[in-house]
């Protein structure tokens, strides 16, 4: 047997690179298992924390039996359900409440004890249906239905108020050309609207639109809703209606809006008196989603679009924040698009109510996405 000069034979120094090679693939697959059994504690978790949360919603809203994350978080009730096994991603899904008291129970709290939660969770690689208390999982139907599935809808009724008889077909047109024939819209000024509310937008439940979208002009052209348009559009908003505001609508910076102000809690919006600000004609994407990609791909996180001039006026925004003014600080006090549940605040508008064919398709998009949010099952 040749030896080397070390006096270990080649096969003795092949064998310890078998063994070694047998560890590191014991190591790798022992480090695989760990990261997919922290993966499925972490899905456990998400889980956990949306039948806590809807626990809590529960004492809220006692009539509510089903509830989507988003509106969860939304409400403030779970944090942002980050996905385990994709960065930067965030699940989806839904949490469905069923109640097993006696019917004779008289106690409120002890028929929330009764209750059984089921957990639809969405993720990028992991779509189960976890049963109460999360002892059961099954894979999900749910999730393999968008529950925004923008391209079943076929009909979109818009009422946009404008605020001056410069902008009366501003909307109209640009939906016209960009609305994929979909979104039909109705101009009125807000002087008719103001006058008789329910005459344009129905009333107790009988709409006659989809949606109402609130400008665009600098300052809103100074005007405000009435008394009895903005407590109308509060019954809309509180029955499921979608709104759209447009720049300068939610703020105390022009125009002396207390009425829109009224509304600012619906589209998770609060006007500051922080009413610094500076002309900009950049924005950065800071979240993808549905809205982002259709009807038009407007780009993914970190892509540039231009805008007119637009800026922010004292608004913060408390829910998720889209897109935002490039290079001017935080995202919630940056917001060029924000949404909350159905509703949406954008700062198109400052330039004469012009906008550039990048805002019309961010329009177009917002409009199909509110309403769409209306019909998720």
């Amino acid at each position: 047997m040749k030896l080397n000069h070390k006096g270990y034979s080649l096969i003795e120094i092949l064998a310890v690179f078998a063994i070694l090679g047998i560890l590191t693939t014991l190591a790798v697959a022992g480090y695989s298992r760990y990261i997919q059994y922290s993966r499925q504690k972490s899905y456990l978790i998400l889980v956990s924390s949306a039948m806590t949360a809807m626990e809590n919603y529960k004492l809220d809203h006692p009539t509510v039996n089903e509830v989507t994350l988003e509106e969860l978080e939304n409400g403030g009730y779970i944090s942002k359900p980050v996905d385990p096994s994709s960065s930067g991603k965030t699940c989806r899904g839904k949490v469905f409440v069923s109640n097993n008291a006696n019917p004779t129970q008289t106690s409120s709290e002890n028929a929330l004890e009764k209750n059984d939660y089921k957990v639809s969770l969405c993720c990028l690689n992991h779509n189960y249906t976890y049963e109460p208390n999360g002892k059961d999982r099954a894979k999900d139907k749910y999730c393999k239905v968008d529950p925004y599935n923008i391209s079943d809808i076929r009909n979109i009724k818009v009422l946009n108020v404008y605020s001056n008889g410069s902008y009366a077909n501003y909307v109209k047109n640009w939906m016209d050309e960009y609305g994929m024939g979909i979104i039909k819209v109705t101009p009125v000024s807000l002087e008719d609207f103001n006058a008789n509310p329910s005459l344009y937008l129905g009333t107790n439940g009988n709409w006659k639109y989809d949606e109402v979208v609130f400008g665009f002009a600098d300052c809103y052209s100074s005007k405000d809703l009435s008394v009895a348009s903005a407590e109308l559009m509060r019954q809309y908003l509180t029955m499921g209606g979608a709104a759209v505001f447009g720049h300068d609508t939610i703020t105390k910076g022009c125009g002396n809006h207390v009425n829109f102000i009224k509304l600012q809690d619906f589209v998770g919006i609060e006007a500051t008196t922080n009413l610094t600000w500076e002309g900009r004609t950049g924005l950065k994407i800071q979240k993808q989603g549905v809205f982002t990609q259709y009807p038009y791909n407007i780009g993914n996180v970190g892509s540039s679009l231009t805008i007119e001039t637009s800026h922010v006026y004292g608004q913060v925004a408390h829910g998720d924040v889209w897109i935002t003014f490039d290079n001017i600080g935080t995202p919630e006090k940056s917001i060029y698009l924000s949404t909350y549940g159905n509703n949406a605040f954008i700062q198109t508008g400052h330039t004469n109510g012009s906008a550039t064919v990048q805002e019309k398709k961010i329009i177009a998009n917002i409009i199909f996405y509110m309403v769409a949010k209306q019909y998720v099952e």
